[in-house]
C-alpha cells in the first residue's frame, strides 16, 4: 500500500502479539508516542517497557521495525477511526487505525456511521471515503467534513470628495520657529460639486457548520449621508452636491456649506458674541469675556485672551491663548496654536501647539507639542494615544501631569455592567431550565394543560427579552474592554528632557519622574510605565 504518515499496526501470533511500526515516506509526519501508548493501553497491550516503544520510534529508519507488546495472541480487531473536530465546528477529521491480524476493514456504511455517532450532518464528503477505500491511509488526519463559512457584510462606505479634514501642519521655519500663519482651514466648494457618495451596505449570507446549525454572518454597519443646508441630494439619497459656492466641513459626520462669516475685526463690545451656523473667520483678537460658538471651524488670526471658543468643527489660533484662567476653547475636531498659556482645551481630535504653559488640555487622540520651544510646563494634559513634546517640566521642577489612556469613567461603567450581566447570565440560565422541564414532560409523553402552554409562552417571551439585554450588555463590556485594551498601547515621546516634578499616567499605570531624563519614550513594559529609548 502507498502511505505518507508513519504508522503502526498489531501483528498477532501464536507466541505473542508485536506492534509494528511504518516510517514516515517523504514529508510524512512522525509518530506521537502518547497515540501509541493510549492505542495499545485500549487494546490490553501490557507486556513492554515505554522506554522500549521510545526508542524503536527514534530510532525507526527506511523499513518497518517491531516490537513484542504482549506475551500471548490477543483477540484479533477490526479496522478502527476516531473522528476530531476543529474548535470552531467547522471542519471534521476522520483517522483511521489498521485492522490487526485477522481483523476486518471498514466499509463505507461503517465509516458514515462513525459521523453519525458525533451528530456530523452537514458537508460530508462521500468522494474522501471512496477515496480512501481505494488507498487506505492511517495516521493521518484527513478532512471529511467541512461546514459552509457565512459570507461577510459589508459595512456603509461614505467616500468624501474633500478635505474631511483641513487642519494643516505648521510649517517648522530654519530658525526653529513655527509658521502658524499658513494654515489652510478651509475647502472651497462650488456650486454643482459632488460634495459626497454613499456605497450601500450588504447584508452577507449565514453559514452553515458541520453539525447542521446556522453560523451567522456579521451585522455591517449602517450609515446615511448626513448634510445640512445648501446640498442637495439625488433620488436614493447615495450621492450629495453643493448648491452654493462656499466653505464645505465635516462635522459629527454631518457634511455642511456655508459661507463663512467674516468678522470684520476683533471680537469685542462692537460685536458681542457670535453664534453661527457654519465657521466663523476672526482676523483679530478676542477680547476676555466674549464668546464665539460656530457648527463649522473658527479660525482667529490674532490672540485669543481670557474668552470662550466653542467649534463643531477645529479650531485654529494663528498666534496662540492668553488664557488668564478664563479662556476656554472646545472643539469637535482639533485645536491648533502657537502657544497655550492658562487655558483649559478640550478637543475631540488633536491638539497641536508650539508650547504650553500651565493649562488644561485634554483631547480624543494626540497631543503634539513642537518648534522652537516646544514645551510643556505645569497644569495637566490628557490624551487618548500618544504626546510628543521637546520637553516637559523645567528646572524648577514644576509639577505637571501627561495622562495617556487613562479613562477612569470606563472603569467604573464596567463596574457596573459586569454585575448586571452576570445576573442577566444567571435569569437566562434559570429560565431556560424551567423550560427544560417542560420538554422534558413532553418527550415523556406528559399532556400540558393550557395553563402550562401559557407558562411556557410566557418563559419563552422572558428569555426572548433577557437574551435581547445580555446582547446589549455584553456588547457595551465588550467595547470598553477593548478602549481600555487601546489605552495601554498610548506612549509620550520626548525629543529632549522630562524633568523631576513631571508624573506620567499610561491607562491604568503611573512613571514619576525622579531624576531628569533625556530622549524618552515612555510606554507600559510588562505591565509598569518605563522609560524607553527611541
Amino acid at each position: 500500500m502507498k502511505y505518507k504518515n508513519s504508522f503502526f499496526r498489531l501483528d498477532i501470533k501464536e507466541n505473542g502479539t508485536f506492534l509494528v511500526v511504518y516510517p514516515p515516506v517523504s514529508d510524512g509526519k512522525s509518530l506521537d508516542i502518547k497515540e501509541v501508548l493510549a492505542f495499545l493501553d485500549e487494546k490490553g497491550c501490557t507486556d513492554y517497557a515505554n522506554t522500549d516503544i521510545k526508542a524503536l520510534l527514534e530510532t525507526l529508519a527506511d523499513k518497518p521495525a517491531q516490537i513484542k507488546v504482549k506475551n500471548n495472541p490477543i483477540p484479533p480487531f477490526s479496522e478502527s477511526a476516531k473522528v476530531i473536530i476543529s474548535p470552531d465546528n467547522m471542519v471534521a477529521y476522520i483517522r483511521f487505525y489498521p485492522p490487526s491480524t485477522g481483523g476486518k476493514v471498514m466499509d463505507k456504511k461503517e465509516i458514515l456511521a462513525e459521523l453519525e455517532r458525533k451528530n456530523i450532518k452537514y458537508g460530508i464528503s462521500e468522494k474522501v471515503i471512496d477515496v480512501f477505500m481505494m488507498a487506505r491511509q492511517y495516521c493521518l488526519n484527513i478532512p471529511i467534513a467541512k461546514g459552509k463559512k457565512p459570507v461577510l457584510a459589508q459595512d456603509t462606505k461614505i467616500e468624501y470628495f474633500f478635505n474631511a479634514k483641513p487642519l494643516a501642519k505648521p510649517k517648522m521655519l530654519e530658525d526653529g520657529s513655527v509658521d502658524f500663519h499658513e494654515l489652510n482651514l478651509f475647502s472651497s466648494v462650488k456650486k454643482g460639486d459632488v460634495l459626497a457618495k454613499l456605497t450601500p451596505h450588504s447584508m452577507g449570507e449565514p453559514g452553515c457548520n458541520i453539525f447542521g446549525e446556522v453560523v451567522p454572518q456579521n451585522k455591517p454597519k449602517i450609515k446615511v449621508l448626513k448634510f445640512g443646508r445648501n446640498i442637495t441630494p439625488n433620488e436614493d439619497r447615495t450621492v450629495i452636491t453643493s448648491e452654493v459656492n462656499g466653505n464645505v466641513t465635516l462635522t459629527d459626520d454631518t457634511v455642511f456649506v456655508s459661507d463663512t462669516y467674516n468678522v470684520a475685526a476683533d471680537v469685542d463690545a462692537s460685536t458681542g458674541d457670535i453664534d453661527y451656523e457654519g465657521s466663523v473667520m476672526i482676523p483679530g483678537t478676542v477680547r476676555t469675556g466674549f464668546t464665539v460658538k460656530a457648527k463649522g471651524d473658527i479660525q482667529v488670526n490674532g490672540v485669543v485672551e481670557g474668552a470662550t471658543l466653542i467649534a463643531g468643527g477645529n479650531i485654529v489660533i494663528k498666534r496662540g491663548v492668553q488664557g488668564m484662567g478664563k479662556g476656554s476653547l472646545s472643539a469637535g475636531g482639533d485645536i491648533c496654536a502657537q502657544f497655550f498659556e492658562s487655558a483649559n482645551i478640550n478637543a475631540k481630535g488633536d491638539v497641536i501647539a508650539g508650547s504650553i504653559l500651565h493649562s488644561n488640555v485634554s483631547c480624543g487622540n494626540k497631543v503634539v507639542v513642537s518648534g522652537r520651544k516646544g514645551f510643556i510646563v505645569g497644569g495637566e494634559v490628557i490624551c487618548d494615544s500618544y504626546v510628543e513634546v521637546n520637553s516637559i517640566g523645567n528646572r524648577m521642577e514644576t509639577q505637571t501631569s501627561i495622562k495617556v489612556g487613562v479613562k477612569p469613567e470606563l472603569y467604573e461603567e464596567m463596574k457596573v455592567l459586569v454585575p448586571e450581566a452576570n445576573e442577566i447570565s444567571e435569569a437566562i440560565e434559570e429560565t431556560t431550565s424551567y423550560l427544560n422541564v417542560y420538554k422534558t414532560k413532553v418527550k415523556n409523553g406528559a399532556k400540558l394543560s393550557p395553563e402550562n402552554v401559557k407558562q411556557i409562552k410566557d418563559l419563552n417571551a422572558k428569555l426572548d427579552g433577557l437574551n435581547k439585554e445580555y446582547e446589549v450588555k455584553n456588547g457595551r463590556l465588550q467595547e470598553i474592554k477593548s478602549e481600555l485594551e487601546e489605552g495601554r498601547k498610548g506612549s509620550v515621546k520626548v525629543l529632549g528632557n522630562t524633568y523631576r516634578g513631571v508624573t506620567i499616567f499610561i491607562a491604568a499605570s503611573t512613571y514619576i519622574v525622579k531624576e531628569k531624563d533625556v530622549h524618552s519614550l515612555y510606554k507600559i513594559v510588562d505591565g509598569d510605565v518605563r522609560a524607553t529609548t527611541f
